[in-house]
């Protein structure tokens, strides 16, 4: 009797909650109704939306039976899309969706029973796409890593790029405005990590030669500048060297303005420059200046002489002659008889050539701070003997060598240097008939602007003398005896002389951070190596 009880309580509690929870259903759908419609089985139907490409087919696999007529899959507007149903193992369970033209429609799908199982809101979008997709793909084929798909109405590209250069090329055949691909191509390519990372350390190693506190990193996809600089020049030359390495644009949000940073970059790049111009004060420890000299001095010299002379003369000497007769006789004659003798009966020749040239090059090189003078002196002294008073010798001395005096001033933050010269050179050149030296003596006292590592000739002199001398060597300069008379006396001699010297001084500046660096190159000539 109890179990009977039981069973009828279970049964009346079942049914109570059968119609709360219909009664709860019909409460939550939010479907239409009237008193004589309703929208039902629109509302409790599957929905799915679909976008194909004409010229593309659709296969969606079914999870129930078609069956019926005609009707038993119903198109909207079937001139934009028709439908097929194939049968799988005796069973229709798959449905072929072909796109005919641009545009939308529904596809109602009922199962065996009747009912609507299933709505598709297909959209289809022109023929195009596929021709586009096939032009972009003969384009970047040579691009690996590339994957290249018709979603919906656009072309998706995506994929991990390796070489910036390819990214370059992607960007120029469908990121450009003048692009026939922009509005149907969405670029979703981006650089490998790895590579920008590659990128970004030989970037800052080149820009690092002129600006040595610029650093790079990777950021986002996105290779920053950061540091300071001196001067707005500095920061577009290191913008523009990072450049060259990476194209231009990058799908994506710009970053934000930062208004205390300066920026170079625009929206949409690859690089971003948050470069602060940083200019020294001006009033900053002086720089040093390094200042190389050269002296060049050239000279060459050509001689010449031809002489011609002849100047017969005789001996008178008269004799009285006691001895043997021609015929072989002896006797006594006092017959005066006249004797002469005829000297220098040939001509004097003379003929000379002489040429020869030397070239003297001396070079200083001196480190100052700005705005201070240096002195740099390399001399030798030459002594030679003078005659003193009462017969005596004395000693004099004449310094033959190099002197300079300059004085170099940094203009400002610039690279161009004033330069205050003065130099002295002088050389020995000969000796005269007593001994002392003969030197040649140069001295240059001037005001001038260079550019650091930029040379210029200072001061310059070019001279030319030239001789020529007619009878005025005597080839045969001796002189007859006492009682020797030339009877006559022909000369001709013609001489030729030309000098040729060239000076020039040429001074180098070159702002150096410290000493040590500033004499590298000197270094190595003196570089000694010890065991």
């Amino acid at each position: 009797m109890k179990k009977k009880v039981f069973q009828l309580i279970f049964i009346i509690i079942f049914v109570f909650s059968s119609g709360e929870l219909d009664s709860f259903a019909k409460k939550k759908s939010k479907y239409h109704r009237s008193k004589l419609t309703s929208d039902k089985t629109e509302v409790t139907a599957d929905r799915r939306r679909l976008k194909l490409t004409t010229g593309e087919d659709k296969i969606v696999d079914l999870d129930f039976d078609v069956e019926g007529g005609a009707n038993a899959v119903a198109v909207g507007n079937p001139k934009v899309a028709v439908t097929t149903t194939v049968s799988i193992s005796g069973k229709r369970r798959q449905i072929v969706f072909k796109p005919l033209s641009a545009g939308t429609t529904t596809v109602a799908v009922r199962d065996s029973a009747g009912k609507v199982r299933v709505i598709f809101d297909v959209e289809v979008t022109g023929s195009n796409l596929l021709k586009i997709a096939g032009e972009i793909r003969s384009l970047l084929k040579d691009v690996e890593g590339l994957q290249i798909r018709i979603v919906g109405s656009k072309i998706v590209i995506d994929g991990e790029i390796l070489v910036p250069g390819d990214y370059g090329r992607i960007v120029n055949v469908i990121g450009g405005k003048t692009s026939p691909y922009a509005d149907q191509v969405i670029n979703l390519t981006k650089l490998s990590p790895l590579a920008l990372q590659i990128l970004s350390k030989r970037i800052e190693s080149d820009i690092k030669k002129f600006a040595e506190n610029i650093t790079t990193r990777v950021v986002n996809g996105t290779v920053w500048l950061e540091g300071n600089v001196s001067s707005k020049g500095v920061a577009d030359r290191a913008f523009r060297v990072a450049k060259l390495y990476l194209p231009e644009l990058r799908p994506g949000d710009p970053l934000e303005k930062d208004p205390t940073v300066q920026r170079l970059s625009e929206p949409r790049r690859l690089i971003q420059s948050f470069l602060v111009i940083d200019p020294p004060a001006p009033k900053k420890t002086d720089k040093l200046v390094r200042v190389t000299v050269h002296f060049v001095e050239l000279s060459k010299d050509y001689n010449k002489v031809f002489g011609f002379k002849w100047q017969p003369g005789f001996t008178t000497d008269p004799q009285i002659q006691i001895g043997g007769q021609v015929d072989g006789t002896t006797g006594a004659q006092g017959i005066g008889t006249f004797t002469a003798t005829l000297s220098s009966l040939f001509p004097k020749l003379q003929s000379a050539q002489n040429s020869g040239f030397a070239r003297i090059l001396k070079s200083g090189t001196v480190i100052v701070k700005s705005n201070t003078e240096a002195k740099l002196n390399d001399s030798t002294v030459i002594p030679y003997a003078v005659a003193g008073p009462n017969q005596t010798v004395a000693t004099n001395e004449v310094p033959v060598g190099l002197a300079m005096s300059i004085t170099p001033t940094v203009l400002g933050s610039t690279e161009d240097v004033r330069m205050h010269v003065n130099l002295k050179q002088s050389n020995l050149t000969g000796r005269t008939t007593s001994g002392a030296p003969i030197t040649a003596n140069h001295e240059v006292n001037t005001l001038l602007y260079l550019k650091s590592r930029e040379s210029a000739a200072v001061a310059g002199v070019e001279s030319t003398d030239v001789m020529t001398g007619f009878n005025k060597d005597d080839p045969n300069s001796g002189s007859f005896s006492g009682d020797t008379s030339p009877l006559f006396t022909l000369l001709r001699s013609k001489s030729y002389t030309k000098k040729k010297s060239r000076f020039v001084i040429f001074v180098t500046p070159e702002i150096v951070s410290n000493a040590s660096d500033g004499t590298k190159d000197l270094k190595k000539n003196f570089r000694v190596k010890i065991d």
